[in-house]
């Protein structure tokens, strides 16, 4: 599952013009992202200029992506 530190988020959009899917977006509030259109491809993690996005490793098989 992607993960979001709203705290460290500087909300620059980058991640959410980047992502293929379309799962991010920004409300009024917060980026946010669509879990169920996230295929977990990591490219907003890559480039977060803040590392504010990872990848919740819980989820198993995520370990044998590299």
């Amino acid at each position: 599952m992607l993960k979001i530190d709203l705290t460290t988020c500087l909300t620059c959009a980058g991640c959410m013009s980047l992502c293929p899917e379309g799962a991010l977006f920004h409300d009024v509030e917060h980026l946010k992202v669509l879990h169920d259109d996230c295929t977990l491809c990591r490219i907003c993690v890559k480039f977060c200029p803040v590392e504010a996005l990872s990848i919740d490793h819980d989820t198993g098989f995520l370990d044998e992506v590299a």
